[in-house]
């Protein structure tokens, strides 16, 4: 099942990687104990130190239960782990479908959590506008860029958005999703596909925002999330 690790790989990662593979596949199911760590290190070709450190990196993550002299065991990643597990989720989908399938319910719960920004800033008061102004100034400078620099110039917004709202509840669980996100090249590409229309969008929001920001605009404003979500869906679908 497994292989060495190739000298040019970081060793405790591309063995991380190796065994989060092996789980989100099924390859180990859950409640599957793993060999013992002499074994294991002997099958990828590193030593015990190494190896220590790549369990580590999977029980953080929610995907082995570590118990004293009973060795590392295979958890339920749908039960105990987070979204920082969809890029290895999607790589693993077998057909463009699939995978289209993946990044529905990603941007669908991305665009709940938008509802809950858009609600948040609606209640309140006063809402400071400047940090979002300036991110948006700064994705404009770079919308004719390549897609990496676009979505992380995106993510600020992003950010700045969140930050308005002053929840740091909000901002949190906005984290990951972006995480995920900006870990799926693949994904930014088909996100990205029109860098000008996701600024025109921002520079709506940021009208909104300096604006009465009513409730009754929330709809209309997730609707247009929810139209451009869509195309960035139908367009992984077409991926070969």
């Amino acid at each position: 099942m497994f292989q060495p690790i190739a000298p040019r790989e970081s060793a405790v990662d591309a063995c991380a990687a190796a065994l989060r593979r092996a789980i989100l596949a099924g390859e180990l199911e859950v409640g599957d104990r793993l060999p013992a760590e002499r074994r294991l290190a002997e099958a990828f070709g590193v030593n015990r130190m190494t190896l220590r450190g790549a369990l580590g990196q999977l029980a953080a993550a929610g995907l082995l239960d570590v118990r004293q002299g009973r060795g590392h065991a295979v958890r339920d990643f749908r039960h105990e782990g987070g979204p920082d597990l969809l890029p290895g989720l999607s790589e693993l989908a077998a057909t463009p479908s699939e995978r289209a399938a993946i990044v529905d319910d990603l941007l669908r719960v991305r665009r709940h959590l938008a509802r809950a920004v858009l609600e948040k800033l609606a209640e309140r008061s006063r809402v400071d506008c400047a940090p979002v102004r300036r991110a948006i100034d700064a994705f404009a400078e770079v919308v004719d860029a390549d897609s990496a620099a676009v979505g992380e110039a995106d993510l600020a917004v992003v950010r700045a958005v969140a930050g308005a709202t002053g929840s740091a509840v909000l901002q949190l669980c906005s984290n990951p999703i972006e995480r995920a996100v900006r870990e799926m090249p693949w994904l930014r590409a088909v996100i990205y596909a029109s860098p000008e229309h996701n600024l025109v969008g921002w520079r709506a929001l940021l009208a909104w925002m300096e604006g009465e920001r009513s409730m009754e605009s929330i709809d209309r404003i997730v609707g247009l999330l929810a139209s451009r979500d869509e195309a960035a869906v139908a367009r992984v679908g077409e991926m070969a």
